[in-house]
């Protein structure tokens, strides 16, 4: 950092730790980074509105969990600290008075001091001698987010404005879009000094160009420049505005060099300095945000104009480990548009007479598997590892750190040779430009030399089919529905296969569909994956002999849970099964640790929108999918629960069914939707007839229970998926 940050943080700093007498942190590498991390995760619950009880309860029994010795670091109780103290004004917001006095009381222990006390020791942890740029997004964020939560109840002897400049600095400089806008936000409101409020109208200025409003970023850092020039060496921020005023006279930087290129449009030339600014940086986020920007600048001036162009990309983003800056930026519309370059190569190849697209087509599939990544697809198909789970905190970690992973593409041709009976369908639907929408549906199969590539512009009359066969509102959806969708996404399905094995790819937009009703009627099985590379990854159940199950009810609440259980023990007496019941979390682990099973299958209820991503209301307690993952999972995990398979909300996030193949499950049927619970424990109890009884792979016998219903029921019963590795 600058010399002008030494000396205005060393003032801040000195002033007040001389009155509080505050023990600094001194080195960040000191600091337990995992844990810090995961503290990170518990605040981006507490991020999430509205804030639901079920969330604040996680957050504290975490804490409570791994937090309350009596060695913590300094860095690690204040942010513990404050962490609680803001889980406490969000109960008392809710009305529960006791749960607040709780972590008011446990966040006093671990801060005697104060927020004044809590805010020296934050401040010193983004101070000029931490190389911010070397850690992870997510410990700077739990850092920026206390700071800014401390500085907002702190009293009269801490300068608010000097804090939330610093802040703002540094959440600017590793690229934190969200703590930076709230930064300015709260500036905003403090600053009464004219240096003050100069740098506020320059952060904010640079927020906006993050967002990608540049008009009105051109318009802020003009009033900047205008407030600049009245303020005097008197004014306590004169140095730090003399000093972004210098770099606004030079273009020497290369990122100032690459801003200026993107407001005259120069795409060539902002690739080329975004790439510059990151041979400057060490290894780590912002090295890979820059190469991420690079490329979008390159889809933005349409300069992927070849098949060697992309395939150039994508090595460029593999070797500068973008996956990396998915904390940062929006990995996922980057590719996207890359996507989109690539069809328009695929579509021009195949108008020219006697040429056939095969290039093209063979690239299309594979940015299309790797947006699957990007969605989740990277979490599938590694080792377990030890200890990794050993807590819901650290589970979660653990998911971000595999979510994070950079992949190697996989060629269509590997995904052919791997599963040579299964047509491969990836469906991606988007935005091309402003008030048009696409959807591009890729086809892999068997009898095909390359992929077919289908792009169509969607229509009125195919927007209302496609969101009519959309969530849990698909189960009214009219036939003539269906088979429209149906026809959009299937059309390129080898019509000589007699029963079609498909291996689907959906994005986010198009997950929650009732696949099993939109397959077509002959298809033997369906199985949804995030991406082709993770069911590669992933590993097949088999087992020779009757299969040991185990399994979790509740039989008081649910009639299908009640049915399912009844059918399972009737496999068990004649002879088909090993059965195993159990009635609450810690039984199933014990029972899982000190025995081999071949199917778990949990039928309770289950809840969204309560904060976290996903909550089984299990006999005992509520649960979070982390819990599943601290347990020794069978290769075949049941979920009958509503939502367990749904779509994560967020890109740093899993569902249940998902996080269950991360964990090493191979396969995994869970609830796309709020499911009918009568009508899953039919299918579920003819699914197991056709897998435990007669032997059916469970693909199939999912597949060929759901199709055995009768019709009206069957719309209904389509909310449950399968997933994982056919």
């Amino acid at each position: 950092m600058s010399s002008w940050r030494e000396r205005v943080e060393s003032r801040i700093v000195s002033a007040v730790q001389r009155r509080l007498g505050v023990e600094l942190v001194k080195d960040l590498g000191e600091v337990d980074d995992q844990d810090v991390q995961a503290i990170a995760r518990l605040y981006r619950i507490l991020d999430r509105k509205p804030v639901y009880a079920a969330a604040l309860n996680h957050i504290v029994s975490a804490v409570e969990q791994h937090y309350t010795g009596p060695s913590l670091k300094p860095l690690t109780g204040c942010l513990i600290s404050s962490l609680l103290h803001e889980t406490g004004m969000a109960f008392q917001a809710r009305g529960f008075t006791e749960e607040a006095k709780e972590c008011d009381r446990l966040a006093a222990a671990l801060a005697p001091g104060g927020p004044d006390h809590v805010i020296l020791s934050l401040l010193s942890a983004i101070s000029s001698q931490q190389e911010l740029h070397l850690l992870t997004p997510l410990t700077v964020d739990a850092v920026l987010r206390a700071l800014l939560h401390e500085t907002s109840r702190s009293g009269r002897r801490i300068r608010r404005a000097g804090i939330l400049i610093s802040v703002a600095y540094a959440a600017h400089t590793t690229g934190n879009i969200e703590r930076l806008g709230a930064a300015v936000e709260a500036l905003s409101h403090v600053a009464t000094t004219p240096g003050a409020a100069a740098l506020a109208t320059y952060y904010h200025s640079r927020h906006l160009i993050a967002t990608g409003d540049m008009e009105a970023a051109l318009t802020a850092e003009t009033q900047f420049k205008q407030q600049a020039e009245a303020v005097t060496a008197r004014d306590k921020d004169y140095k730090q505005v003399e000093f972004i005023r210098s770099s606004f006279r030079t273009t020497s930087s290369a990122m100032a060099r690459a801003s200026a290129a993107v407001r005259a449009e120069d795409y060539v030339g902002a690739a080329h300095w975004y790439e510059r600014s990151g041979e400057e940086l060490p290894a780590g986020p912002m090295r890979a945000a820059m190469c991420v920007l690079a490329e979008s600048a390159r889809v933005l001036g349409d300069l992927l104009s070849s098949v060697d162009a992309v395939r150039a990309a994508l090595s460029r983003l593999r070797a500068g480990d973008a996956f990396a800056a998915r904390s940062t930026l929006d990995l996922e519309l980057v590719l996207t548009g890359m996507l989109m370059r690539t069809v328009d190569l695929y579509e021009a190849a195949d108008q020219k007479p006697g040429r056939a697209p095969d290039a093209e087509a063979m690239l299309v599939a594979e940015v299309a598997d790797l947006l699957g990544e990007v969605r989740g697809g990277a979490a599938v198909g590694h080792p377990k590892q030890r200890d990794a789970y050993r807590s819901d905190a650290l589970a979660d970690l653990t998911l971000l750190k595999l979510l994070s992973r950079t992949p190697r593409p996989v060629a269509p041709s590997e995904v052919a040779g791997r599963l040579p009976d299964h047509h491969v369908v990836w469906v991606v639907f988007s935005g091309a430009r402003i008030g048009e929408h696409v959807l591009t549906v890729v086809t892999l199969r068997p009898s095909a030399p390359y992929p077919l590539v289908r792009r169509t512009s969607v229509s009125m009359a195919d927007g209302k089919a496609l969101a009519q066969c959309s969530d849990e509102e698909s189960e009214e959806a009219p036939e003539e529905a269906l088979r429209h969708v149906r026809s959009l996404v299937f059309a390129d399905l080898d019509p000589a296969a007699s029963a079609p094995r498909i291996l689907l790819v959906p994005d986010n937009a198009t997950w929650s569909m009732p696949w099993s009703e939109l397959a077509p009627p002959h298809s033997s099985d369906v199985t949804l994956t995030r991406s082709a590379g993770a069911t590669l990854r992933s590993r097949r159940a088999t087992r020779v002999g009757p299969k040991r199950v185990i399994g979790i009810f509740d039989e008081q609440g649910l009639r299908g849970s009640r049915k399912e259980a009844r059918a399972l023990e009737e496999l068990a007496e004649q002879g088909h099964i090993h059965f195993t019941r159990v009635h609450s979390l810690p039984e199933l682990d014990n029972a899982l640790a000190n025995g081999s099973y071949d199917v778990l299958t949990i039928s309770v209820h289950g809840t969204a929108d309560d904060g976290v991503e996903y909550r089984m209301l299990l006999p005992d307690k509520p649960s979070s999918p982390a819990a599943l993952l601290h347990l020794a999972l069978p290769p075949t995990v049941v979920l009958g629960c509503c939502w367990s398979a749904k779509s994560p909300d967020t890109p740093d996030t899993t569902a249940a069914a998902l996080s269950c193949l991360a964990a090493g499950a191979s396969q995994v049927i869970g609830g796309l939707w709020a499911i009918d619970d009568e009508m899953a424990g039919e299918l579920l109890t003819r699914t197991y007839d056709g897998h435990l009884r007669h032997g059916l792979p469970l693909a199939q016998a999912f597949r060929a229970a759901h199709l055995a219903l009768p019709r009206d029921d069957r719309p209904a019963a389509a909310g449950l998926a399968f997933m994982g590795h056919p």
